[in-house]
């Protein structure tokens, strides 16, 4: 076998390049990996620069990466920073792990919105990435709004109006955006959770998530998918009196809990520890 050593300084990098791919990275919680690479983007962000998760997005990064826990549901409100942490994963996805992914948003218009104003500008600006995208930037084949190649592995944008966006996909990592704005039943041929999931069958660490705002109780489907979960996790804080961890809930009049306040006036408005009543 010729050594290394006598190969030209183009042959030898074309050589470790072509064989990056199969290079084992020590262990790393998606949090943690985040926390090091991840970066937010001046388009999409109120402030732009390192990544710094607030406490509840830690564990949902983690179960994002956590190779044994096969759907992640995420019911939430707006303004929680769920859209960076799909992009924090995405690119974790891309660069650690090398795996195949697609997202789908509700209409083919939100797809390319979503690309121009969050994915583009975190491919640019997450600069791990650029050793294993060479078309960065480029107008290429493999580099559309719709279908990006890197080095490794593959990423799939697409509206989720119609059946046959999720058709002849093979991933290992299917994210579905805002799950309550799409169709119960895509072209009659099933929920979008059930043709997403479909496309990670037989990934050797098959992921779904899902993640949606809440919309009317029994037509929602996030809500339905966090129904049918295994496990179900809140973020639970202390009180800052007797220091006792709770989830915080609206509670009502006749509830010994949640938020108060004193003649419709928002100024007095303060939330009531079941424990301690302070």
């Amino acid at each position: 076998m010729t050594s290394m050593s006598t190969w030209t300084p183009r042959a030898t990098r074309a050589f470790r390049k072509g064989l990056s791919v199969l290079r084992a990275l020590p262990p790393m919680r998606l949090s943690q990996w985040a926390e090091r690479y991840f970066y937010l983007s001046a388009e999409s962000s109120h402030t732009e620069g390192r990544w710094r998760a607030y406490p509840p997005q830690v564990a949902i990064l983690d179960a994002f990466g956590n190779d044994d826990i096969e759907e992640v549901d995420v019911r939430k409100s707006a303004r929680t920073g769920y859209t960076k942490m799909l992009m924090a994963a995405m690119a974790y996805f891309t660069v650690f792990r090398r795996r195949n992914q697609a997202l789908w948003q509700p209409t083919d218009s939100d797809a390319q919105e979503f690309v121009e104003t969050e994915y583009n500008p975190m491919l640019r600006d997450v600069k791990v990435i650029k050793p294993i995208f060479p078309h960065l930037e480029k107008k290429h084949q493999h580099n559309t709004n719709s279908y990006k190649k890197f080095l490794g592995c593959v990423s799939y944008i697409k509206g989720g109006a119609s059946a046959r966006n999720y058709r002849r996909i093979s991933v290992d990592v299917a994210i579905i955006d805002e799950v309550s704005s799409f169709d119960k039943d895509i072209d009659q041929e099933g929920s979008p959770r059930k043709l997403a999931k479909k496309r990670t069958e037989g990934a050797t660490f098959p992921k779904l998530i899902v993640g949606s705002t809440p919309k009317l109780k029994y037509l929602c489907e996030i809500s339905a998918a966090i129904d049918e979960a295994q496990a179900v996790y809140v973020c639970h804080i202390p009180c800052p009196h007797c220091g006792t961890y709770q989830s915080l809930h609206f509670g009502d009049k006749s509830s010994n809990h949640g938020l108060k306040w004193q003649d419709a006036d928002p100024d007095t408005a303060a939330y009531l520890c079941p424990h301690c009543s302070a």
